[in-house]
């Protein structure tokens, strides 16, 4: 029996203390269970695919007019969830989401280490890393699967880059070929070989293989439902404004507003010390700078993208910090010596941020594997009285409840609008839809121009005062989160 030696105790002894802070500080920001609202869109696609056996290439769900093509670019999302979440319920949506958490995590901290950052430091890094790519982990997004394959594209270019195997590359069309059909994010992932092109080629190295790899990739996108369609829906999309949504307004806009404060507050932080780090490092290299650059201008066009920003922090500073690191041990500044101090830090600093996410105290030993939708943020209440009074037909929501009402009434209900956007509804429309929603002056061009037979609206929002003054609309439920509106039969009250 081959026992440790006395002076590999405190080794042991440490290395296990860090890894029960990263367990709880993990735990602390990824064990979520209310809702995402996009997650019950995704259950309803896949319960057509999966119980009625066909692929809707036309909306289903809605009373309003809507696209010819349906180009849903997280249908394979939905097919997917949809087979767990009948099969194991929440908790087995929940586990995925935790094992995807942990993969990506995991090649945060190994593109670190390939690109020369030391382990230390690569550790130290991931702590606020986390912190800002959690926001995007909701429970449960088809964007999981954009993270995962984006880090995991940077792995491969980086390890390509580095041992000059180019075989490695191949890895890529498959990869897309999958991503493309769980989420449009896919796009993050071609971007990404073509800075690799562009940098590796401007700085004078070898280029070609990024460059031939990028034409197999783009092409195995194609292979999806809709084809060509696909990529015109993706164009529209992605110079699409979406100024209702509070993750696609810029930095400023969220400033402005108020909106988001926290994840926009560690976004700014970190991309500043990022920042500051590439301004007084003495290596310079382009695709390094390329690579930092186009998530950090996304992050700052839009909230949302700021995930993938916490992605590349975590991956890239590392290596700054190491060469800094060595320069100073070559001037005797700092560590010269064996020291525990470089050990504790990062022990001090998970300690640090949890208390200032959690100052309660409070320790959660195990992370949830539930999923809730709790009143006032769904409208429970609204829809157990409907189903209760047997009502059926067109209902006209509030925009964040629009998948789950497809999801809890569908067929003998459908919605006027929901949060698939402009995956299914007209630009035209969807403005239409948002001056009702924020009780602007033409509000009522959109109550009045469809064939809507319930209103369910947040309590107490500006519409919800309007609609209390028309006359042709009755309140017959209502709650702290909710209030339904039914319209008046003819010849009913007024």
């Amino acid at each position: 029996m081959i026992c440790p030696s006395a002076r590999s105790f405190p080794k042991i002894i440490k290395f296990i203390f860090l890894y029960a802070c990263f367990y709880f500080y993990f735990v602390l920001l990824f064990s979520r269970n209310i809702s995402d609202n996009d997650l019950w869109g995704y259950l309803s696609f896949g319960g057509i695919f999966w119980e009625e056996g066909y692929f809707p290439y036309r909306d289903v769900f809605s009373y309003t007019p809507t696209k010819p093509l349906w180009v849903y670019h997280e249908w394979l999302t939905g097919v997917f969830f949809y087979y767990i979440f009948n099969s194991s319920g929440p908790a087995g949506l929940q586990l995925l989401r935790y094992l995807i958490i942990i993969v990506t995590i995991s090649l945060i901290y190994l593109t670190a280490l390939k690109k020369g950052g030391k382990p230390l430091l690569a550790s130290i890094a991931l702590i606020p890393a986390m912190l800002l790519i959690s926001f995007g982990y909701l429970p449960v997004r088809a964007q999981v699967f954009t993270y995962l394959f984006f880090i995991l594209t940077l792995y491969i270019l980086e390890s390509a880059q580095k041992t000059r195997n180019w075989s490695i590359l191949w890895w890529l069309p498959p990869i897309h070929a999958l991503w493309c059909n769980l989420h449009g994010g896919f796009l993050a992932g071609l971007g990404l070989i073509l800075i690799y092109a562009l940098g590796e080629g401007f700085s004078k190295r070898e280029a070609v293989p990024y460059v031939k790899i990028m034409i197999p990739a783009a092409l195995v996108t194609l292979i999806n439902p809709y084809g060509f369609n696909y990529w015109t829906y993706l164009w529209k999309a992605v110079l699409m404004p979406r100024p209702e949504i509070d993750e696609w307004l810029s930095v400023m806009a969220a400033l402005k507003n108020n909106v988001q404060d926290v994840p926009v507050l560690i976004f700014v932080i970190l991309s500043l010390i990022l920042t500051v780090a590439l301004i007084f490092r003495r290596q310079r290299n382009l695709t390094d700078l390329l690579i930092i650059a186009a998530p950090l201008l996304l992050g700052y066009k839009s909230i949302r993208h700021g995930v993938l920003f916490g992605l590349v922090f975590g991956a890239y500073l590392p290596v700054i910090l190491s060469e800094y690191w060595e320069a100073w041990r070559a001037r005797g500044l700092f560590f010269t010596r064996p020291s525990w101090r470089p050990q504790a830090f990062p022990v001090l600093l998970l300690i640090l941020i949890y208390l200032w996410i959690n100052p309660s105290l409070s320790l959660t030993m195990a992370p949830s594997f539930h999923i809730l939708t709790p009143s006032p943020y769904f409208p429970v209440g609204a829809i157990k009285w409907i189903k209760e009074k047997g009502l059926e037909g067109n209902i006209l929501p509030h925009f964040d409840w629009g998948e789950f009402l497809i999801w809890t009434c569908y067929p003998s209900c459908k919605v006027a609008m929901d949060g698939r956007y402009e995956t299914v509804y007209e630009e035209e429309f969807s403005r239409e839809y948002f001056d009702f929603l924020a009780g602007r002056e033409n509000w009522k061009t959109f109550l009045r121009k469809y064939p809507h037979e319930m209103v369910l609206l947040k309590a107490k929002t500006k519409t919800h005062l309007l609609m209390l003054q028309e006359p042709s609309w009755q309140v017959v439920y209502a709650d702290q989160g909710s209030i339904l509106f039914l319209r008046r039969k003819t010849g009913d009250g007024n």
